[in-house]
């Protein structure tokens, strides 16, 4: 029985509450009475964005902004939780970037941060060191290779009047096993929450899990725990306008790359009785940036540059990511230099289009040398022969024609009269989708774009 049903049946005047804890039998004591609003904010799947990147106007998110919308738009008594998925992934450079992220976090005062499938892929040893320096993170059913839990199953945040919030995080075990982190295992999300609540509700006055989960698995847990007040959830398509009620739960989850944030407003009105409003906030491009994280990101732009990471992928050779170089033989990037003997009229007309200056661009914002952009910004960046520095391909350091067409060598060699089969000298046009994707180029229209760039054979 959760405090709102005991309210309902105890005398007004004390709040000395005893009940059932439903899991266990367990009393639960209840001696402060909640306060007249709480505010429930959450976030997941920021998956690594910082900040956007800049390429298009109208880009939303970043954890400034989000700091921004806090200041401006939460007052009183709340609870700031993540639901998962802060990085993007397990390479260094997310890694480093996601601990510029959970920095942001302890800034703006994140009560506790779920595990997501994406912290999983890290694996035991890193997610240990960054959950050791950043004391965030909470999961009932994330088990080292030992059966012991990685974080603590759940925490106890205390509001200014002594109402207790518990907070309790669990993820869906429904992983791919290539996709698992080394060193770690999930256990049966349910069978976790029933393994810890009875512990948690006499420690508390009202429960929050933060589940990691599609909505089915949420509405399972809400309806077999009649204990959990407010499900906070993530891995799912869309944001919740409306909070879902299942049995004694109001289950709200959001989405996308930290674009927005929710916030649910809890409203009580003395009888144990409360209202639920819930709504999605955009953190748009006209909110100013916070002061108090602006140093956190100046300094993450600055240690990246020094860090001077240098990812590799696998590419059309099949190469792995513990490949140093491409084989003297393979196709390669060769700049479009190369291009200019056969096709001058388009090189010369790209030397006067944005693409020619795509790296200029990210100096201009101090992105260039973070990877999520260079991605899109230079040549072949993240393959062994791509784009690496500017010291090491400056003439890879911009958008030019093999970013289109693909790999120049072959068809540079066939064209010299080189013994190369002419398949494999044929260039090919990549979709321009690939990087004017909805979220860098919301206005982007083929025919429209083309009129800027178009050229033909020489």
């Amino acid at each position: 029985m959760n405090w709102i049903q005991t309210l309902r049946t105890a005398a007004p005047v004390a709040f000395l509450l005893m009940a059932l804890a439903g899991c266990g039998g367990e009393e639960k004591t209840v001696s402060i009475a909640p306060p007249d609003t709480l505010s429930i904010i959450y976030s997941c799947d920021t998956r690594g964005h910082i900040e956007p990147c800049g390429c298009a106007s109208g880009q939303a998110g970043g954890i400034s902004r989000r700091m921004t919308f806090l200041k401006s738009q939460v007052k009183g008594p709340h609870l700031l939780v993540d639901a998962g998925d802060v990085t993007a992934g397990p390479r260094n450079w997310e890694v480093f970037e996601m601990a510029y992220i959970l920095k942001g976090y302890v800034a703006m005062g994140y009560d506790a941060v779920n595990v997501g499938h994406r912290e999983i892929s890290l694996g035991a040893e890193k997610l240990r060191e960054i959950g050791g320096e950043y004391d965030l993170f909470v999961s009932a059913n994330l088990h080292g290779a030992d059966g012991a839990l990685l974080f603590p199953p759940y925490r106890v945040s205390t509001l200014p009047n002594g109402f207790r919030m518990g907070i309790l995080g669990v993820t869906d075990d429904d992983l791919a096993p290539e996709d698992g982190g080394e060193g770690l295992r999930l256990s049966p999300p349910i069978d976790a929450v029933g393994k810890y609540l009875p512990e948690l509700t006499p420690q508390c006055d009202f429960v929050v899990l933060l589940a990691f989960a599609e909505e089915p698995l949420m509405q399972q847990i809400a309806e077999r725990f009649f204990e959990v007040d407010v499900i906070v959830g993530g891995r799912v398509l869309q944001p919740t306008h409306t909070p879902i009620e299942s049995n004694q739960s109001h289950i709200v989850y959001i989405t996308d790359k930290g674009k927005a944030v929710g916030k649910l407003d809890i409203a009580f009105n003395g009888e144990g009785e409360a209202t639920y409003t819930n709504d999605i906030h955009m953190l748009k491009d006209t909110m100013a940036e916070a002061t108090e994280i602006t140093p956190i990101i100046d300094e993450f732009k600055l240690r990246l540059a020094e860090m001077d990471f240098q990812p590799h992928r696998d590419d059309e050779e099949g190469l792995t990511t513990i490949t140093a170089a491409r084989s003297r033989t393979a196709n390669a990037y060769i700049g479009e230099a190369s291009c200019s003997t056969c096709h001058p009229m388009a090189v010369e007309g790209w030397k006067a289009q944005k693409h020619a200056h795509s790296f200029e661009s990210l100096v201009a914002r101090k992105h260039e040398h973070n990877p999520r952009c260079l991605q899109c910004h230079t040549v072949g960046y993240g393959a062994s022969d791509g784009y690496i520095n500017q010291r090491l391909t400056p003439t890879l350091g911009a958008v030019s024609c093999e970013n289109c067409h693909g790999r120049g060598d072959y068809h540079v060699q066939f064209h010299q009269g080189q013994d190369v089969p002419e398949r494999t000298a044929k260039l090919r046009t990549i979709a321009c989708e690939s990087c004017h994707d909805p979220e860098n180029s919301p206005e982007f229209n083929f025919e429209t774009y083309w009129e800027q760039i178009k050229h033909g054979k020489e």
